[in-house]
């Protein structure tokens, strides 16, 4: 005999309407960075290259563009990281949820 769960498989809360909306605006505000992030991880991995590429650059200029590459790509993986876990902690309301999930 197979168990039926229902709910969220992930153990997220119930949200009222008012916490969704702000979650959403929240979601928005943070697609609207991550954009900002990303434009800024690329010119980071241009500087990047520049600086394994081309002799003569000053090893305090390379060190930085490595430095500032890493960091841009840290703020990048956190905000996909957050953007996923409001993805789906807004898909993953009542009126989102399949008729049953089975339980694993």
């Amino acid at each position: 005999m197979t168990k039926v769960h229902t709910g969220s498989v992930f153990g997220i809360r119930e949200l009222t309407e008012a916490q969704r909306a702000k979650t959403r605006e929240e979601l928005e505000w943070l697609e609207k960075d991550l954009i900002r992030r990303r434009k800024r991880l690329a010119y980071w991995t241009l500087r990047k290259t520049q600086a394994e590429t081309i002799p003569g650059i000053p090893e305090d200029l390379r060190q930085g563009a490595f430095y500032f590459h890493a960091r841009a790509q840290e703020l990048v993986n956190s905000g996909e990281k957050l953007r996923a876990y409001l993805v789906v902690e807004l898909q993953d309301q009542p009126e989102h949820l399949a008729a049953y999930h089975y339980q694993h």
